[in-house]
């Protein structure tokens, strides 16, 4: 008797259902559990022993057309990453854009055990900066 109820449930769910579109979500639960089961111990890395100042150089290893970008509260301040974004020049604020002397209007520069991406950086009302990004990794543009 609960066979027999067991049975035709199934077989009307079987009926109702899309096959493509169950195993499709199915594998994606799968990928992602596992995902998450090998990534779960490397994302929560104990990092407390770490110093500030170990990972990331102090100073950029740039040599800009003029300050670093810089919208009053530090170096780099006018930068959203390795790209040039605002500069405060005579009290005003100035947007800025990557200068193209190069291809790409920036270079990879080795330091301290990683690599900073730096870009010239050329501003309205004709003021020069730069910008810079430290990464593990070379990258051919700012992130």
């Amino acid at each position: 008797m609960l066979e027999q109820k067991i049975k035709v449930a199934s077989e009307s769910l079987a009926r109702s259902m899309n096959r493509r579109t169950f195993l499709r979500r199915t594998g994606s639960v799968v990928v992602t559990g596992i995902t998450a089961a090998v990534m779960g111990p490397l994302l929560t890395k104990n990092t407390t022993n770490v110093e500030a100042g170990t990972l990331i150089p102090s100073q950029p290893s740039c040599a800009p057309p003029g300050p670093y970008c810089n919208t009053g509260s530090g170096a780099l301040s006018g930068c959203h990453g390795g790209h040039c974004y605002q500069h405060l020049v005579s009290g005003q604020v100035r947007f800025c854009h990557v200068f193209y002397i190069y291809p790409a209007g920036c270079w990879t520069t080795a330091a301290g055990g990683g690599f900073w991406t730096c870009c010239d950086c050329t501003c309205d009302g004709g003021a020069s900066c730069g910008c810079a990004q430290f990464s593990q990794t070379p990258v051919t543009q700012p992130e």
